[in-house]
């Protein structure tokens, strides 16, 4: 076995809930970077699901971060992009069922940690319009920027979200309240808001590269009032769409 194969092979090994013991790893010694690793994870999820922490109670959380630790090695020495999976942990924990919006919450919390985390990006610079053709800006494509992303949902995320930051004036709200979340980073800090079904058709289809004739198209579809003008206005002043480098 070559050293970088014995490397691989300690990290399966560290790593591996289903991992049996191997002449090659003392137990004792390796029982040790096991319980470090699975303690480590289980700190991350702390650090980016804080809301279902507080939701569930430090000693449930705990306990199902440990499962679902059990269940979901990390693919990554990135600690950072460990937990993408934990919604749909929590939407199929038979002890979670009597809360289901638990994994909605934790799909916001994912947004919010990922979007936080997201590479860097030029933003869009208005003036570009005024190098193309007035006629052409329909062809023109917007990408959205890395850290911006949309959550529909059936409950009240934004209130939920509000309700557990520090200091906040926690007021009663309608949990079941259907809602679309757009989420970015702007100035260091990942801002939160809701819109309409018609914003969330034209920012759906620039993620999904359409050009800004087509992704009118699709918002004019929910709404013909859908105000294009304003839209583009809010999403320049907040940095919601960037810079496409040419090769």
């Amino acid at each position: 076995m070559t050293e970088q194969q014995w490397q691989h092979a300690l990290l399966d090994a560290i790593s591996d809930p289903h991992w049996q013991p191997h002449p090659d790893f003392p137990g004792n010694g390796l029982a040790v970077y096991r319980n470090n690793y699975r303690v480590g994870l289980m700190d991350m999820l702390a650090v980016v699901y804080p809301i279902i922490s507080q939701l569930l109670g430090a000693e449930f959380f705990q306990g199902l971060s440990r499962e679902f630790v059990r269940a979901t090695p990390s693919h990554s020495g990135n600690l950072h992009r460990y937990g993408a999976g934990f919604a749909d942990f929590i939407a199929q924990f038979p002890h979670t069922a009597d809360w289901p919006y638990l994994p909605d919450v934790a799909r916001l919390e994912w947004a919010m940690h990922r979007g936080y985390y997201a590479a860097d990006a030029r933003v869009f610079d208005p003036a570009q319009l005024a190098a193309i053709p007035q006629q052409q800006w329909g062809e023109l494509q917007l990408p959205t920027a890395p850290g911006l992303s949309l959550l529909a949902t059936p409950w009240a995320l934004s209130a939920i979200h509000a309700y557990h930051q520090p200091g906040a004036a926690r007021q009663a709200f309608t949990l079941a309240q259907p809602e679309i979340l757009l989420l970015w980073r702007e100035q260091g800090r990942m801002q939160l808001q809701t819109i309409d079904a018609a914003q969330h058709a034209f920012l759906g289809a620039l993620q999904q590269r359409q050009t800004l004739d087509q992704a009118t198209a699709a918002a004019l579809a929910h709404d013909p009032a859908f105000d294009l003008q304003s839209l583009l206005l809010q999403g320049l002043q907040h940095g919601w769409f960037c810079q496409e480098d040419t090769p």
